[in-house]
């Protein structure tokens, strides 16, 4: 007989695998939303046989459900790991306090772009008309990854140090935008390169963001990050 340890070792190891071809799979969805997916495809993009895609999923219902849950848990972990936590007071700004404010915006910036980009209108679309119910778990999540914003520009706001403004409508202008500007037809039309069109934006909201005494120019943080994402975007496609 198989002791609980070697079957939790073994439940272990499958999910393991699982989450190995969720993964390979997300590219795919995220581009082209997976109305159209047939299990041929799923097999391909994951690049496995279907007799041994069918030992980890059953149906195409369970990829779906698989790879929404695995992208609420990492909205979960952005919240847990990278979302920065309420300001805290302070009176005049250091050179030292000007540079963690800068770090901190610089991580919501971040977030906003993990959010737009993997979270694409396509996925989104389909999963709204197909899975309603996958659809509103995971909405929950993506809210309470903006509760966390919200508190965060809210206490900035209270400090003087970010301008006061409505910390939903800042966040739904991120989202709108970004995903705008993840379109390469956009781009074509404007003639703008991606990585200058983030960057612009950027700088455009941290002056909207930002009362001007607190902002330092000096954020190297920012451009490799967005350089590193653009990298991760293109060999995806």
């Amino acid at each position: 007989m198989v002791d609980c340890e070697e079957f939790d070792e073994a439940e272990a190891k499958k999910q393991t695998i699982k989450l190995k071809h969720i993964f390979k799979i997300f590219p795919y969805v995220q581009k082209q939303g997976f109305n159209s997916l047939k299990m041929d495809d799923a097999a391909k993009c994951m690049d496995i046989s279907k007799a041994t895609m069918y030992k980890y999923f059953s149906s195409k219902d369970e990829i779906i459900e698989a790879l929404v849950l695995q992208a609420i848990d990492y909205i979960d972990q952005l919240v847990l790991e990278e979302a920065p936590p309420k300001l805290t007071a302070q009176s005049e700004p250091t050179h030292k306090e000007l540079l963690l404010y800068g770090e901190t915006f610089n991580t919501t910036f971040k977030i906003a772009i993990k959010l737009a980009y993997y979270l694409s209108d396509a996925f989104l679309d389909d999963l709204n008309n197909a899975y309603p119910e996958l659809a509103a778990q995971l909405a929950e999540g993506v809210e309470r990854c903006r509760k966390k914003l919200i508190s965060y520009f809210d206490s900035g706001m209270e400090l003087g140090v970010f301008r006061r403004l409505n910390s939903r409508i800042l966040l739904i202008q991120l989202d709108v935008v970004l995903r705008e500007l993840l379109d390469p037809k956009l781009l074509m039309l404007h003639n703008m390169t991606l990585k200058q069109a983030l960057l612009d934006f950027y700088q455009a909201v941290k002056h909207q963001v930002f009362h001007e005494q607190w902002i330092h120019e000096d954020q190297p943080g920012i451009e490799p990050f967005i350089h590193e994402f653009i990298l991760k975007k293109f060999s995806n496609e």
